[in-house]
């Protein structure tokens, strides 16, 4: 059994594929572990590419558009770790930090997941690691009721984000971003993996909230670093992206606050989303892969 099943769900990314795959091989070390690339129908000779540079990883070609959810459920299927590790294709890995991760959640047995400190190219640090949001916090994120009240809307963001918080010291969170999202293979399969009427967003905060449900803890581990260039994919697509977003945000609020107060924030973004989806039309974004 290896130690680590590494799970990439790619489209068409695949320069930053090749750099993710290149950082594993530079930084695996001793560990046992296997790689399983998932490509959605990528364009751009992405399999092809990963039979050259990884020729040992396992390449899943569902031959159609699996989305994020369906793709790592596909890898997760197949793994054989004793843990995995959902990762984006746009990540590249920094000395130590495979080592250092699962060597946490190792001596951490009610930890459930965790993630790493993830910087920009740049160096920048990424705010990851928040609270599950509220229903109030999707009516203030995505409805003009967050400008009336903005005052309100930031105070609950600065609490949901951890005001005050750097990333730069180890502690327990409530959602970890499933860009880099590591895990006891078991417990993900006892949960049922990702849900799959989640195609794109959402997906961390549902298998962050059903893992707290399950009675374990998820952490932020500031000791290891992972460079994430961020929005591979959705870049290509934004406008397409956009409209799933909220498609993900109206499933997420019927599964766990239920049909009524659902009604309610859809009629209430609506405005939002007329106008967000003009905008993007102007600038004549993709609706569509």
């Amino acid at each position: 059994m290896p130690e680590l099943s590494i799970i990439i769900v790619n489209y068409n990314t695949r320069e930053p594929l090749r750099r993710c795959l290149e950082s594993i091989i530079a930084q695996r070390g001793a560990l046992d572990l296997e790689v399983i690339v998932v490509d959605n129908a990528s364009k751009d000779d992405s399999a092809a590419m990963v039979r050259q540079v990884m020729p040992e990883a396992r390449l899943i070609e569902p031959g159609h558009n699996t989305w994020f959810t369906g793709g790592n459920n596909l890898g997760i299927q197949q793994a054989a770790g004793e843990y995995v590790l959902i990762l984006n294709p746009d990540t590249v890995f920094q000395p130590n930090t495979l080592q250092t991760m699962l060597a946490y959640i190792r001596a951490h047995p009610r930890v459930g997941a965790i993630t790493c400190q993830m910087r920009f190219p740049d160096g920048r640090v990424q705010y990851t690691g928040s609270r599950i949001p509220a229903y109030v916090d999707l009516l203030l994120g995505y409805t003009f009721l967050g400008v009336l009240l903005k005052p309100w809307r930031d105070s609950r963001r600065r609490h949901m984000w951890f005001d005050g918080w750097n990333r730069d010291s180890t502690r327990p969170v409530e959602v970890i971003p499933d860009s880099n999202y590591l895990a006891p293979l078991a417990l993900v399969r006892q949960l049922g993996a990702f849900d799959e009427s989640l195609k794109l967003y959402f997906t961390e905060d549902d298998i962050c909230r059903r893992t707290l449900d399950a009675g374990y803890e998820i952490h932020f581990i500031a000791e290891a670093v992972l460079t994430h260039e961020e929005h591979a994919s959705t870049s290509q697509v934004q406008r397409l992206a956009s409209q799933v977003y909220f498609q993900d945000l109206v499933q997420f609020s019927r599964k766990y606050y239920g049909a009524g107060r659902t009604w309610l924030l859809r009629a209430l973004m609506w405005p939002t989303r007329q106008a967000m989806d003009l905008a993007q039309r102007l600038r004549g974004e993709r609706k569509s892969f």
